[in-house]
């Protein structure tokens, strides 16, 4: 069955061929021989008109005039490429501070399935001695007050701080980031930045 189907379609091809030679027949046994002569190009043969008027444009004449408009199509594409990649780069900044604020509200998120955080001691004093479990309430505490005040570039950068002392590179620099990302003439958080990018390099080499 599914070759008859093909075969039918041969089949009537061959036919309609056969059809449209025997009624074109009568008009080519008319042609001259000189009609059967093919050209020097198929181009000539088939679009003389074309031919002949691409042969017409004076091109050495013109050779300045195309250089001039060449000139100005590039300077035009290579506009539209600056503000392509301008535009790419704000993209970039805004996909890479979404992405930091997803991840700071994904720690606050699971600080909140925690234990409540103990309060901080009166008068501002630190504890004379940090240990795991202070660094870790402290992370929890800046975390809490970043999700209540994400704009605050301090608080990102004392994350950071905190993160470098317990060896978190990679945390430290997302705060760091995002603290940039906040403020980005903040010299000393560039600096400190530009230190954990200079460690992890070496220590990557």
């Amino acid at each position: 069955m599914y070759i008859i189907i093909p075969l039918l379609l041969i089949a009537g091809s061959l036919l309609g061929v056969t059809i449209i030679v025997r009624r074109k027949m009568p008009y080519l046994r008319k042609l001259s021989p000189e009609a059967h002569q093919v050209g020097d190009s198929i181009l000539r043969d088939y679009f003389p008109e074309l031919v002949a008027w691409f042969r017409s444009i004076k091109w050495h004449e013109n050779r300045q005039a195309a250089l001039r408009e060449t000139e100005k199509f590039l300077r035009r594409m290579r506009l539209v490429f600056l503000k392509f990649d301008h535009l790419s780069e704000r993209l970039i900044k805004k996909v890479r501070k979404v992405h930091l604020s997803s991840d700071f509200k994904a720690k606050t998120e699971n600080v909140s399935l925690n234990k409540e955080v103990p309060a901080a001691p009166q008068g501002g004093t630190a504890p004379a001695l940090e240990t795991p479990e202070s660094l870790k309430a402290r992370e929890q505490e800046l975390i809490i007050e970043i999700s209540q005040d994400p704009k605050n570039a301090s608080l990102y950068e004392t994350l950071g701080d905190l993160y470098l002392k317990i060896n978190s590179d990679i945390d430290a620099r997302e705060a760091y980031e995002a603290a940039l990302a906040i403020e980005p003439n903040n010299q000393i958080v560039a600096r400190k930045y530009s230190s954990l990018l200079k460690k992890s390099t070496a220590t990557t080499q």
